[in-house]
């Protein structure tokens, strides 16, 4: 696992716990004729079925559950995407079966559902989310890797090209130029945010199921690069050090709970927002992670946001993170054994090969905040190996210790980004 932090403000000085579980998008129905909604380009809402509205619950649970385990994992600030995970390991399920499929599902959350019903939420989501405001940029992308002369089924293909618009393509691992293909893939679908996904390629692995999101939006109420000033900033889990802050004063989206204060600070036509948890005095951001980091109270803060609104006198770090984290300890120890053991996984419905099992899921974050707004942006990748073959005055929000932030969709909740800084 890597963390790499970069100017505007490095990560040594910005250990901040940051739940970037916020892309909120959301289409409210306005009366007025659709014209006039076009014109004033209002945020779409997304509209689930019930079983969809399950799915995606459960698709929380797994959520909270992943940033839960890599905050154990994790001794510093960290940033992750759940939902670019769970389209990686989503695909990479459907090629399974056994108890390799059942315990995929279980860990995922989908065990109560046909993978028709999982992979028509994936698809209904990937195609509603990118839409959900035009004045924010969401891209998600997946792609298939398969080594010459590995046989895959053609019934698998089709499947990941009509759920998750994932095409197959052959190439020949054993060549660098394999190597530079799929990175130039990432970083084309990541607008260069993440530039390499896989540096090596073993003789063993025989396929790579792949998943992309980017992230681009401004600020609704955007900060004055002006008013940014110097200051110090107080994180958890380092020495305190000196950070560039900017400021504004305005009225945001609010709620307390009994840890921690958290303001919802909208994108664009406010389809998305970054929602900051920011600790109260004397509590941790650790604290916060273990008696608040649920779905139930998630729940609860976000349907308060939507009522409640304070005048916030605002002041938040600029900073850019890069994270990269290993996932197989983590979905090991949340309770996804099987797809992992050398004889024992079954992806019989991926391949007539034997001995086929999962030799890497590695993730690969980036974000960047500032007065204009923030770039983000995810890669995850799924290897398959062979077996044996290797009030009214404004309060003061001043995020200058460990906090948690989000980026979520609002109008569904889904957890696109999660962090801690």
């Amino acid at each position: 696992m890597k963390n790499k932090t970069q100017t505007l403000v490095p990560l040594k000085a910005l250990p901040m716990v940051f739940l970037l579980v916020a892309l909120l998008a959301s289409v409210v129905c306005f009366s007025g004729c659709e014209k006039i909604q076009q014109q004033c380009n209002r945020r779409r809402t997304i509209v689930l079925t019930k079983t969809e509205q399950a799915i995606h619950a459960d698709a929380g649970i797994f959520a909270f559950r992943l940033f839960k385990q890599v905050a154990l994992e994790e001794d510093g600030g960290f940033f992750i995407s759940p939902l670019s995970a769970s389209l990686a390991l989503s695909m990479t399920a459907n090629g399974t079966a056994g108890n390799t499929a059942v315990q995929m599902k279980e860990v995922l959350g989908f065990e109560g559902y046909t993978y028709e019903e999982m992979n028509g939420f994936f698809e209904k989501m990937s195609r509603e989310l990118p839409n959900a405001d035009k004045k924010t940029q969401l891209a998600i992308a997946n792609s298939l890797w398969i080594r010459e002369g590995f046989p895959v089924y053609d019934s698998y293909k089709n499947l990941l090209d009509t759920y998750y618009h994932a095409q197959a393509r052959e190439l020949n691992f054993d060549s660098n130029q394999a190597i530079k293909t799929i990175n130039n893939w990432c970083a084309n679908k990541t607008n260069g945010l993440i530039k390499e996904i896989i540096d090596e390629i073993e003789p063993s692995m025989l396929a790579y199921l792949i998943n992309a999101l980017y992230f681009k939006g401004t600020w609704t109420y955007a900060f004055d690069a002006a008013h940014s000033y110097d200051d110090t900033f107080y994180p958890d889990f380092e020495q305190e050090s000196t950070v560039n802050y900017m400021t504004q004063t305005e009225t945001f989206p609010y709620t307390e709970t009994e840890f921690a204060g958290i303001a919802s600070f909208p994108y664009g036509n406010q389809a998305y927002s970054m929602v900051v948890i920011l600790p109260k005095e004397g509590v941790t951001a650790k604290q916060v992670i273990h008696q608040e980091m649920t779905p139930a109270i998630w729940q609860t803060v976000m349907n308060d946001l939507e009522c409640n609104n304070r005048k916030l006198e605002v002041s938040m770090p600029k900073f850019t993170t890069e994270f990269e984290k290993d996932l197989i300890p983590t979905l090991w120890a949340m309770g996804m054994t099987l797809p992992f053991i050398e004889g024992a996984a079954d992806f019989s419905n991926l391949s007539p090969v034997s001995g086929l099992f999962i030799g890497l899921v590695k993730q690969k974050t980036y974000i960047e905040v500032n007065e204009k707004g923030t770039r983000a942006a995810a890669v995850t990748a799924v290897g398959i190996r062979k077996t044996s073959l290797d009030p009214d005055a404004p309060m003061p929000f001043t995020i200058n210790k460990s906090f948690l932030y989000l980026i979520v969709e609002k109008s569904t909740g889904t957890i696109l980004f999660m962090g801690r800084q």
